[in-house]
Order: C-alpha cells, then structure tokens, then sequence
C-alpha cells in the first residue's frame, strides 16, 4: 500500500512541475541555430499580400548567450547580404533587438517547427521567413 501511495505522490509531483516556473530570459534550443532567408511577405495595402519565395544567401545565427548574427540586414526586409547585422534576442517576448542605426525597436518573431517569421514595422504587413538549416 505504501508502495502505491508514493508512486501517486511521485507522478503528481512530476505532473505539477513547469517549466515556466523559471525566472528571467530562458533560452530554448528552438531558436539557437542559423536559419536561411527563404521567403518575404509586403502586402501592397488591401491585405491581399502573401509570402512569395526568395533566392538569398541572407541568414541569421542565433547563439546560445542570447545574441544572434547576421550575413544581412534584419532590420528590414531586404534579402541581400551587404549589410551584417548583429544583437541580442530574448525567448520570453519572443523579440530581436538588433543594431539597426539611431532607431532601434524590438523586432518580433514566431517559431512553427523549423519556420520563423519577422515581422517587421510597416504600415502595411510586411515579415521574412527563414527555415532553420543548422
């Protein structure tokens, strides 16, 4: 009996215990790894925008410290690589503060499997998607 009883007090601890009890900036191995710019979406302004594919060397490395590189410009929607970018991201807003000049507002971003948006600051949508490599 005794036996039973401390199996059900194990399995209700395990059951009870969540991850988003930690505190502060929780990295996640979602989003550590270098993804490649693959498709972008600018909407012309009556919502009838949608991703289109892109051909772009253009990727982002996100280190496991919270800090990402880029062979391109995240602070727009380009896809060239002429303008590296780098900066910290943080998991809990799911926001990417990059070095972009005297503006420098957080970026969002959305994870689904190996597919990530930025979405950008635009009156009209605009957003990258990149598809994890690596």
């Amino acid at each position: 009996m005794k036996q039973i009883l401390f199996t059900v007090i194990g399995i209700i601890l395990l059951i009870s215990c969540d991850s988003s009890d930690d505190a502060g900036n929780i990295l996640t191995n979602d989003i550590v790894g270098t993804w490649q710019l693959t498709a972008s979406l600018s909407d012309p302004g009556d919502g009838s925008g949608t991703f289109r594919s892109v051909s772009s060397n253009k990727t982002i490395t996100f280190n496991s410290d919270g800090t990402f590189t880029s062979n391109g410009n995240v602070c727009d929607i380009s896809i060239t690589t002429s303008t590296a970018t780098n900066g910290t991201y943080n998991t809990m807003d799911n926001t990417i503060n990059a070095n972009c000049g005297s503006i420098n507002l957080p970026i969002s971003y959305s994870i689904d499997n190996l597919t990530m948006d930025i979405s950008y600051i635009c009156i009209e949508a605009c957003e990258s998607r990149y598809r994890k490599i690596n």
